[in-house]
């Protein structure tokens, strides 16, 4: 079979980081960087991506529902971190997370063993997009217009419940939450609904998580060479 095939069906990733581990030189054959995806390979042959043996390499990619208070740091033994969360039983898990998230934000949080798909993701400079409750209909929408660092802002007004949700979208995580949080009448901790084209599952309960799909995997990968504007 030919290279590009073995990948896939050892599950080192969706097509399109494939293309990208061979294009950015990560795959070896014999010890030899492989150049081309169509090469044929047979079972006898040593096939490494990043240095590891396919056959012992099995990449995760997940996300996380963060609860408010919660830090991002992986090790299982500190209370309120990422790693609590993940590793109820106190075993280490191999993972990195994309730490932009501040402790006082909830939300979608992205971890993986693959560092250069972290890598990828946060060159991007894919736009968050975050959400507050305010109590009273009392907001309007000429009020978003100065909050810092929100490049998009929304208004819902729930006339009946007497209550809004502001949401914006803003590549300065800490500076919008600081303005978010200092309207009038907050309610609730400002929490991440999505990364870019990535969205929170709204059926992923808060401290869960679960792996991500292909098409979410490729969505917040841009191709190389190209920019999110």
């Amino acid at each position: 079979m030919n290279l590009e095939h073995y990948l896939t069906t050892h599950h080192q990733g969706t097509p399109r980081q494939i293309f990208r581990l061979l294009r950015q030189g990560r795959v070896t054959v014999n010890e030899t960087v492989a150049d081309s995806g169509r090469q044929s390979v047979t079972a006898d042959d040593e096939i490494a991506v990043d240095g590891l043996a396919v056959t012992g390499r099995q990449p995760q990619y997940l996300m996380l529902n963060k609860p408010v208070g919660v830090v991002n740091d992986l090790r299982a033994t500190v209370a309120h971190s990422v790693g609590s969360l993940l590793n109820v039983l106190d075993q280490e898990r191999s993972l990195q997370v994309l730490a932009d998230l501040p402790k006082e934000v909830a939300g979608l949080v992205l971890l993986s063993d693959d560092a250069h798909f972290l890598a990828d993701v946060q060159a991007a400079h894919w736009p968050s997009t975050l959400e507050v409750r305010v109590n009273g209909t009392a907001l309007q929408d000429a009020d978003l217009k100065t909050l810092a660092a929100c490049q998009q802002a929304q208004l819902v007004t729930h006339d009946l419940q007497r209550y809004q949700i502001v949401t914006v979208q803003t590549r300065q995580v800490a500076v919008a939450t600081t303005a978010l949080l200092g309207l009038a009448n907050v309610s609730g901790a400002v929490a991440r609904t999505a990364i870019g084209p990535l969205q929170l599952p709204v059926d992923l309960s808060t401290g869960t998580y679960r792996g991500l799909f292909e098409p979410e995997i490729d969505a917040v990968m841009v191709p190389t060479g190209d920019t999110v504007l």
